[in-house]
């Protein structure tokens, strides 16, 4: 035998994959966006929305050895419903780590679980150096495929036996009546080997509707299933049709509903005397206007126009003065072609309009009439709301600032159907807090429908709850309103005289407001003096006396109007150092007070001064001496001294020309003494003077003297000096 010999190293030899030896491809499935790596006979899933809706899938082959790979063949098995495309051709090679795609189409003809398998046959030729050997072996993946399929049935009423049903079918109803409600279950099941979705469930048709609907999307598993119930409820005696419509992934598919129904049918006239009128459902049924105390009757006619017997349970009337005088006892049976009839009676006990509601069985109708007679009904509008009020009632006012006034409208208004009159209205009250104006000239004729109106005014002069009385005729009503506090008054101020006075004068001093002030005011004036030396001073009054005095301020305007009819009152301001301290106080015409809390007021100033020489007189004189009387004021109620200077006769001399006497005890013995209180600081003093000495051209000694001059003077100075001749 003859050995072969290895002469080349590119001499390849070919063996298939020896036990234990690596598998060089690896396998990567997607599907439905779902990726997943797969080792040899690994499993892709394919689950199908719906038969004939086709599923792609992306297998990827790597090459994972470290020879290169061919593809010699691939190779699909199993069931038709497997396809493969994008195969590479056998002599493509593959180098280690390169890949490559083949798409798997899954396309379910029925809903029975599909199997195959993919193979890919191969050769991997190991790398140099020479000597090794191209090995062939397969690898591949198994394809399992699922797919719903649907069933349809129902249970038809009353007997819900299960009924198949093909697409596009008819649900049949049996005779339902109207008004009633017969209900079939729908049934879709899933005999496939995948779960399938249901989608929207609707239904047409006026007489049908659907209920217990699944949410969509409804997943249904192989051998399961869903139900929804259809109702058909008619409304009336005719024929009915409509359909059921139930989405899937990838159709709808509908059925046929039929309906009949049975029944009563209703039809009504109104019967007057020989005549009759058909009269519709909820219409108006109008009995004849009757004087009060008296009745009118009208007749309904029912009659059953369906094809089944009906039974009417209720016959009734409500509203007041309406009632069923004859109807036939109940319940009621009206075969076909059969009729009834009701009466109803119209008594009323008022004029006026009156409503009703008859009812017969499931129908109504409105029932109005008009009782004949007059008829006052009272109101009053207040802002934008009217307010029904009767005999007894109150009327009640806005709440409104005393002071003020507020208003509403009374109405008196016939709303009876015969004319009447109204022949008196007056207001009892105390004095004018409620008032009634604009009254029609009495008495009135009212007509059916017409009305007259006054007006009622509340002009509050205290606060509080105010209340009064309006007759109407016989009839009485309470007028009721609430006063509140009036405004606040606005600052004021006075004018004239301010700050520092002198003693003794007089001066003027008005008072006005800030601002007009709507109502009248009255007020009083209080003058208060505040002595510097503790000693009052009567002379500090009003010009009219005393020390207060009354003033007004009229509505709408600002200046006082004092006692005198003047915008200005004066005052003196006496002779004793002080503050005089004027303070208003207000109040409305009806007595409300209105003075602030700490009122401002005008303050007047006296200040201490040296002495004031009002008089000197020569009294008492005699041939040796005479006596002096000095009058005058002195503020600060002190006189420390007078000095006295004399003036001698031509051709006389006058050894002592001036004399200064001591005054303080004297004058302080007078300020202190009760009979100075009534003079204030005034005082008049007397000074007695004796001459001694020689005469030369007149006879007597107090001829030798001209004139005298005197000065007083205090703490805060000299007076100016006062002569008086003594001839």
């Amino acid at each position: 035998m003859k050995r072969l010999s290895i002469f080349s190293p590119l001499l390849l030899l070919t063996a298939a994959l020896l036990p234990g030896q690596t598998q060089p491809l690896s396998f990567r499935a997607q599907v439905s966006g779902t990726a997943q790596t797969l080792a040899d006979n690994g499993t892709v899933q394919f689950t199908a929305d719906a038969i004939g809706k086709a599923l792609e899938a992306t297998v990827s082959v790597t090459n994972r050895g470290t020879g290169t790979i061919n593809i010699t063949r691939v190779e699909v098995t199993g069931s038709t419903d497997f396809t493969v495309t994008g195969v590479p051709a056998p002599e493509v090679t593959y180098l280690p780590t390169e890949a490559f795609s083949v798409n798997v189409r899954f396309n379910p003809a029925s809903g029975v679980r599909a199997v195959g398998a993919i193979r890919f046959f191969y050769t991997d030729t190991p790398p140099t150096p020479p000597g090794g050997r191209v090995v062939t072996g397969s690898a591949g993946l198994n394809l399992n495929g699922v797919a719903p399929d649907y069933t349809f049935t129902y249970l038809p009423p009353p007997s819900s036996n299960a009924t198949p049903i093909q697409p596009d079918g008819t649900i049949a109803f049996p005779a339902t009546g109207v008004n009633e409600t017969a209900t079939a279950a729908v049934v879709i099941g899933n005999r496939g080997s995948g779960p399938g979705s249901v989608g929207v469930i609707s239904a047409t048709g006026a007489a049908y509707s659907l209920a217990s609907l699944p949410n969509p999307p409804t997943v249904i598993d192989p051998n399961r299933e869903v139900r929804f119930l259809v109702r058909y409820a008619p409304t009336a005696i005719e024929p009915s049709t409509g359909g059921v419509r139930i989405e899937f992934i990838d159709r709808a598919v509908t059925f046929n509903l039929t309906g009949s129904s049975t029944g009563a049918v209703y039809s009504y006239e109104l019967v007057r005397e020989a005549t009759s009128a058909a009269l519709a459902k909820g219409a108006t049924v109008a009995v004849p206007d009757v004087a009060v105390g008296e009745k009118s009757v009208v007749t309904v006619r029912i009659k059953n126009s369906g094809n089944a017997d009906g039974r009417i349970v209720v016959i009734g009337v409500q509203g007041a003065g309406f009632t069923v005088t004859d109807a036939p006892f109940l319940p009621a049976t009206l075969t076909p072609g059969s009729s009834a009839t009701v009466q109803v009676t119209f008594t009323p006990t008022a004029p006026g309009r009156f409503t009703g509601r008859l009812r017969i069985g499931d129908d109504s109708f409105d029932v109005i009439s008009n009782g004949l007679g007059s008829n006052l009904t009272y109101s009053y509008v207040a802002g934008p709301v009217t307010t029904t009020v009767v005999n007894g009632g109150s009327v009640i006012f806005p709440p409104v600032a005393a002071g003020q006034t507020t208003a509403v409208r009374f109405v008196i208004t016939n709303t009876g159907t015969s004319p009447t009159g109204v022949n008196s209205v007056g207001v009892l009250a105390t004095g004018t807090t409620f008032v009634a104006t604009n009254v029609p000239t009495l008495p009135a004729s009212l007509a059916p429908g017409a009305s007259f109106a006054f007006e009622l005014l509340f002009a509050p002069t205290a606060t509080g709850s105010l209340t009064g009385t309006l007759r109407v005729d016989s009839l009485s009503f309470t007028l009721t309103g609430l006063a509140n506090q009036p405004p606040a008054i606005p600052l004021y101020s006075f004018s004239g005289a301010t700050g520092a006075q002198q003693p003794g004068t007089q001066l003027s001093v008005g008072l006005a407001l800030a601002q007009p002030y709507p109502l009248l005011l009255r007020g009083t004036l209080t003058m208060a003096f505040n002595s510097d030396v503790f000693a009052n001073d009567p002379a500090v009054q009003f010009a009219v006396g005393g020390r207060t005095i009354a003033f007004s301020i009229p509505a709408g305007q600002r200046d006082a109007v004092f006692a005198t009819n003047q915008n200005v009152v004066r005052l003196q301001t006496g002779t004793v150092t002080g503050s005089i301290v004027m303070t208003p106080s207000f109040q409305t015409d009806g007595g409300i007070a209105l003075t602030p809390t700490d009122p401002p007021g005008l303050t007047l100033t006296v200040g201490p001064a040296a002495p004031r020489l009002l008089s000197l007189q020569v009294t008492g004189k005699t041939a040796t001496g005479f006596s002096l009387l000095v009058t005058g004021y002195a503020t600060s109620r002190q006189i420390t001294q007078i000095d006295l200077t004399f003036t001698a006769t031509s051709g006389e001399s006058v050894g002592t020309s001036r004399l200064t006497l001591p005054a303080e005890p004297s004058f302080n013995a007078w300020y202190q003494s009760t009979a100075s209180a009534a003079f204030g600081s005034q005082f008049t003093a007397t000074i007695p003077l004796t001459l001694a000495g020689d005469v030369v051209n007149v006879g007597t000694l107090v001829q030798t003297l001209k004139s005298v001059s005197a000065v007083l003077t205090n703490r805060m100075g000299a007076s100016t000096a006062v002569s008086v001749d003594v001839q």
